[in-house]
């Protein structure tokens, strides 16, 4: 699917990444950040390491970008056979060019490459296939992507036949690699490191924007984890860092500041979550009274996921789904509760009131109001419409992309029910 141009292009404009998401999905050509180290990032970043006796690379980007990426190694770098692929995790934007890199390596008559990974790695790759209808789903949702868009469905998913518990050094020719799996977007991470040249290949556990530690529509994170991997792998002295997403670091104190930054960030939101809910605190009150951390670091920008999703997955990983409001312990359908309280109460005021907080920037607020009355009368025209500015409203303004993502979904439904309504 992904080698027709038309759907390329299509994919690339229905993302919508404005300027402030650059860096995170950021594509540009491949550079040699220190000698024989090619760093290509292409939406999900690669690493070549040319070594004396192969090439090692650490992820392949995705599979809709990696022939770009091997031609340009031929081209400009080396010819030399590619001895082995590590994936950083199982994310399809990061390992599902591997199949490309085999097929080459055949047409060469040079050995297939071994794949290495974590051993969780092989257990994502059968949850995407069992949910892969899901996965589709949710991906047009978190990305604001078109119908046609079926990426999990196409791609291929090549297990690794090299796996791994808690650390795997390996050699290509005369270099030796270290591997060391971490807790922290997901459970299969693999954070590189190349002692001979310096070089950190942090796949995912450090990218240009606050930590993916609370992605809505995944399943958990780690962020306490997460932060004492960022530790670790500051604690090696990096010369050069090659994030998961966005551009390449150079500069050991620069780098030092980027993982330590990270690392209090995740643990900041973190401990105020375990501390209150040791208060005996429900979820919503902890939201309400922490102080979520900001930054005027580049690499700790708002723009993909946001530090309230966060709080959230830790709260979820240490005490469930539980809200702490006994009506929502076995509930009833949220359309019947809309409907029962709409007939109570008559949807007009409710739509009025909606538009007063509307009209006072109150939007989020509005939101809640406008939701019985489009669930309570779902054919009620002005709850749609009133729906869809409130939302369109609050995605211009939002910065999250996941947030933002959520956002335009409901305008999208919006739209459709109103054109079902004539």
């Amino acid at each position: 699917m992904m080698a027709d141009e038309k759907v390329l292009l299509d994919y690339e404009s229905a993302r919508g990444m404005e300027k402030e998401n650059a860096a995170f999905f950021y594509r540009g050509a491949s550079e040699e950040v220190t000698e024989g180290v090619i760093f290509t990032p292409r939406q999900g970043n690669s690493t070549a390491f040319v070594c004396e006796e192969g090439i090692l690379m650490v992820d392949t980007n995705p599979q809709w970008y990696v022939q770009g990426t091997i031609d340009d190694i031929r081209a400009n770098h080396s010819k030399a056979p590619v001895d082995s692929i590590v994936y950083t995790h199982g994310h399809i934007d990061h390992v599902t060019g591997a199949e490309t890199f085999i097929e080459e390596a055949a047409a060469q008559g040079f050995t297939r490459p071994r794949i290495i990974g974590h051993e969780d790695v092989s257990k994502r790759f059968e949850r995407y296939r069992q949910t892969h209808p899901w996965q589709n789903f949710i991906n047009k949702v978190q990305f604001n992507l078109p119908g046609k868009i079926e990426a999990f469905s196409t791609v291929p998913w090549i297990d690794p036949d090299t796996v791994y518990t808690k650390e795997l050094f390996i050699d290509v020719g005369k270099e030796r690699f270290e591997l060391h799996h971490s807790l922290g977007e997901t459970d299969d991470e693999t954070w590189v490191w190349c002692p001979g040249r310096r070089v950190l290949c942090t796949g995912d556990t450090f990218v240009w924007s606050t930590p993916n530690g609370g992605n809505p529509y995944k399943v958990q994170r780690y962020a306490y984890e997460w932060a004492v991997a960022l530790e670790q792998m500051a604690a090696q002295k990096p010369l050069h860092l090659l994030p998961g997403h966005g551009p390449a670091m150079s500069g050991e104190e620069r780098i030092q500041d980027a993982l330590l930054s990270t690392a209090n960030f995740l643990r900041s939101i973190h401990d105020q979550v375990v501390t209150k809910m040791n208060e005996g605190k429900w979820l919503e009150d902890i939201i309400r009274e922490m102080e979520l951390p900001v930054s005027d670091k580049p690499w700790l920008q708002p723009i993909y996921d946001h530090p309230e999703f966060i709080a959230r997955n830790v709260y979820r990983l240490y005490g469930g789904w539980y809200d702490g409001d006994p009506a929502n312990i076995l509930p009833a359908h949220s359309e019947d509760v809309a409907e029962a309280l709409v007939s109570a109460a008559g949807s007009e005021p409710i739509l009025e009131r909606a538009r007063k907080l509307q009209s006072d920037g109150e939007l989020q607020l509005a939101c809640h109001l406008v939701d019985f009355v489009r669930k309570g009368e779902p054919d009620n025209t002005e709850a749609w419409k009133l729906w869809r500015d409130l939302f369109a409203a609050r995605a211009a303004q939002e910065r999250s992309l996941m947030a933002r993502g959520a956002f335009h979904y409901a305008v999208s439904q919006a739209e459709k029910r109103l054109e079902e309504l004539g």
